[in-house]
């Protein structure tokens, strides 16, 4: 893999369905919401457009400590090409940015203060496709690496042995979800004093939340990249989960082992029992989402905003979340705890 410049380059620069009434399927106004969508490797893998060209009208894009020569060199890279021009022939059609225009339009319908991002489209030549949107919301631009959207089965994904349950999420209908995942990470406030498994929990249901609002029209299963098999085994061993957290003292932990066993992408979630390997990755993020739902139900006159703006444990608190318990077979690594039990009651 090739030192990845695209990435750095952008980073130092940005200084990196909801039930049967969907209450945000709203009626938006007339006003269209206009994007800026710009294929920056168009220009930089035609060779005729000279470097200094690309240079003076994508200045972000070039990291000015890397040699002129080594870019020219991209630029003709046989492999890179061979990326680019896959990027190309699939997205002949322009779905995507219809995708987008949604998207946004529900965005400065929810956020009317936040800017409407410059979106700038390019091929990493496979270097980001682990991490394909980079949104930088105080600078109004959005980068979408689109040879990490090439599909599940592409053969570029399968030379770079990609694990299947993240290539799974790299098709282009994935785009806007992850546009959204980005967004999230921006406006979804961090409160470095509430870390607690369910703080965890609560902020990746927020992101979910986000998701419901700017892609109402969207699949659950699309919105946390679930297939359809893993989204009902979520749901129908709900509250065995929720079980499972409460007897292993999990809820008001502030164990940093939970945030990759049960919040990060991976082929299934750790819960250290033969049940594991039946549950798909992220099971604790999908909790918190169905925990912010809650929340929601219980205070329909909260904006979006506001929602966001909100205390992970109030909404918690205030969520009154008790799932019913299944006849799922959790069994116990640890001795159950009262208190923990207690302070859920």
């Amino acid at each position: 893999m090739k030192t990845n410049y695209w990435m750095l380059i952008f980073a130092s620069f940005l200084v990196i369905s909801c039930g049967k009434d969907n209450r945000w399927d709203v009626e938006l106004p007339q006003e269209k919401v206009e994007l800026k969508i710009t294929d920056i490797s168009k220009d930089f893998f035609n060779t005729s457009v000279g470097l200094n060209t690309l240079q003076s009208r994508y200045p972000f894009f070039f990291d000015n400590s890397v040699d002129n020569s080594v870019w020219e060199a991209q630029r003709r890279d046989t492999l890179e090409v061979a990326v680019f021009d896959s990027v190309q022939k699939k997205f002949t059609k322009s779905t995507y940015q219809d995708d987008l225009k949604s998207l946004f339009a529900y965005y400065k319908y929810y956020f009317p203060k936040e800017l409407i991002p410059q979106i700038y489209t390019y091929s990493s030549g496979l270097q980001n496709v682990y991490e394909p949107i980079i949104y930088g919301r105080k600078e109004g631009m959005l980068f979408i690496a689109m040879d990490g959207f090439l599909g599940s089965k592409s053969s570029f994904y399968q030379k770079e042995r990609i694990y299947p349950y993240m290539a799974k999420t790299m098709n282009p209908h994935d785009i806007a979800p992850t546009v959204v995942q980005a967004i999230g990470r921006e406006i979804v406030p961090f409160n470095p004093r509430q870390q607690t498994f369910v703080d965890l929990m609560v902020d990746e249901g927020k992101k979910l939340i986000l998701a419901d609002a700017l892609l109402p029209k969207t699949s659950d299963e699309l919105k946390i990249g679930y297939s359809k098999e893993q989204l009902d085994w979520a749901i129908a061993n709900e509250g065995d989960i929720w079980n499972y957290f409460i007897e292993q003292n999990m809820i008001f932990s502030n164990d940093k082992t939970y945030r990759e066993r049960f919040l990060q992408p991976g082929p299934f979630s750790k819960f250290l029992n033969e049940i594991e390997t039946e549950s798909p990755g992220r099971i604790g993020a999908w909790i918190g989402w169905q925990i912010c739902r809650k929340y929601l139900d219980e205070n329909p006159d909260l904006t979006l905003e506001q929602f966001i703006q909100q205390d992970t444990q109030l909404i918690f608190k205030e969520s009154k979340y008790k799932p019913k318990k299944g006849d799922g077979n959790y069994s116990q690594s640890e001795t159950a705890s009262k208190d923990e039990v207690e302070k859920y009651e």
